[in-house]
């Protein structure tokens, strides 16, 4: 028995060891079954994935035009100025919050809690 080189085996090293096929004798290549890939029949075609490679080829987007929303070119530019105008009102509506809070933390003033003090002790 030759010392043949991986996935190859043979008296000349010459028949391909097929891991999810047969070998064809005529053309001694792989027939890959389901949705493998030659030329060892060990990893799925580009697309395929699966166990077996048996699972339909992955939808994506691959385009523009195939993204589901279609936006007109004329409103591209009113619906950005819309986002950046709800940008920037939040970030108003965020700054008026925290300068409230920050004035409700501040100390009462010395007048409101100096009328609740007792009189001065006279001698």
């Amino acid at each position: 028995m030759a010392n043949c080189p991986p996935h190859w085996t043979g008296a000349a090293c010459d028949w391909p060891i097929c891991v999810h096929g047969r070998a064809n004798p005529a053309t001694k290549l792989c027939n890959c079954h389901n949705y493998y890939s030659p030329p060892f029949c060990i990893s799925c075609l580009p697309g395929y994935w699966g166990e077996s490679c048996d699972r339909q080829p992955l939808k994506g987007v691959t385009s523009a035009s195939d993204f589901p929303i279609r936006i007109p070119p004329i409103l591209i530019k009113p619906i950005l100025i819309a986002i950046a105008i709800l940008i920037l009102l939040m970030v108003v509506i965020l700054i008026y919050r925290v300068r409230i809070y920050i004035q409700s933390r501040k100390p009462p003033r010395y007048d409101d809690i100096a009328k609740d003090q007792p009189p001065p002790y006279s001698s």
